[in-house]
């Protein structure tokens, strides 16, 4: 399927613009199709947060047009991230769920190159498949890989996808369908994920420091030689990629640090022992709350200031849930990548 650029992207579409019921995307023999999937295929976040207040049945929330989709996995073709953030409190909705082709809602924002929503759905939405199939047995890795979106890629083997697994027809990983699609963005990113497999920066025991520092700054500040001012005159200034180990990622390193500033005075991780790494599968955010919240109940002194229950202190019971935000978008857990 060719990536389409969407007709529609902010509110809602007039009744002339809307897609008719004989758009082969939505058609149905008898054009049944819900409010609801309307609001997510107009990309109409205000409607559906509406909707989502008033309570929707399970009917609603399961319908499919002529190709087998959800309005979720509409959404996640188009890349409406304030549709696919929405619909992450519908309780009535299997993220899972396959189109006429196999695909799942990961797959389509995956080979469309949605990096923001294949982040929301790894961290939002309970119960995510990372290694469901299509038809022809491709998982949203592969088919990520094909289309050489990297960044993708990425977020799917930091999130635990398994990068072994191979196509049952030709018998291919995710690496090797890079190659054969000259999708080289893809390889030089996995490749550098496997030099560097894990997060360091995300566990409590990285220290920000630079030992190769001294050195660079003793570099800098001697002499260039008769060859490199040759080199800096005659090369010419193109852009370049940030160096890997060199001055910008290692300032990002430390600035995304669990000891910087700039996280510990605004975010919090439940996990600051097992930091993200390559193929370790990692649990959703509302699989952590509701650990969070059962951790509060049993040990309420060894839980973090972030996530305490007001009034559940004293010899008090609170039967209610805890001062924990879990709003998409406002995640008190850290850096999506950090829980």
């Amino acid at each position: 399927m060719e990536d389409q650029e969407p007709t529609w992207q902010k509110g809602g579409l007039d009744a002339s613009e809307a897609p008719s019921c004989l758009d082969s995307e939505a058609s149905t023999p008898s054009c049944t199709l819900g409010a609801l999937y309307w609001a997510c295929v107009r990309n109409d976040p205000a409607q559906l947060q509406a909707m989502l207040d008033d309570g929707v049945s399970p009917e609603e929330a399961t319908q499919v047009d002529g190709n087998g989709r959800t309005g979720l996995m509409v959404a996640c073709y188009h890349g409406f991230q304030s549709v696919v953030a929405l619909l992450s409190r519908c309780p009535f909705l299997d993220v899972n769920q396959q189109d006429k082709e196999g695909d799942t809602a990961l797959m389509l924002a995956a080979q469309a190159g949605h990096v923001s929503l294949v982040s929301h759905l790894i961290n939002y939405y309970a119960g995510l498949d990372l290694e469901r199939r299509d038809q022809r047995g491709l998982t949203a890795l592969m088919k990520a890989a094909m289309r050489d979106r990297s960044e993708c890629v990425a977020a799917l083997l930091m999130a635990g996808a398994d990068l072994t697994a191979v196509d049952p027809v030709r018998g291919k990983t995710a690496l090797e369908w890079a190659f054969l699609t000259d999708s080289f963005d893809t390889v030089q990113r996995i490749r550098q994920l496997l030099r560097r497999p894990q997060v360091e920066q995300l566990s409590q025991h990285y220290q920000p420091e630079w030992p190769a520092l001294p050195g660079l700054v003793a570099q800098a500040q001697a002499a260039p030689s008769l060859l490199e001012r040759l080199q800096a005159t005659l090369t010419l200034p193109f852009v370049q990629s940030p160096q890997e180990g060199g001055v910008l990622d290692q300032l990002v390193t430390i600035t995304t640090s669990l000891a910087s500033p700039f996280l510990t005075t605004a975010c919090h991780t439940l996990c600051p022992d097992h930091p993200p790494a390559l193929g370790t599968r990692r649990k959703s955010v509302p699989e952590l709350l509701v650990e969070a919240r059962a951790q509060v109940f049993r040990e309420p002194k060894a839980v973090p200031s972030c996530l305490e229950i007001p009034g559940a202190q004293d010899g008090e019971e609170e039967t209610g849930g805890g001062r924990i935000d879990t709003e998409p978008g406002e995640d008190r857990l850290g850096w999506a990548g950090s829980r």
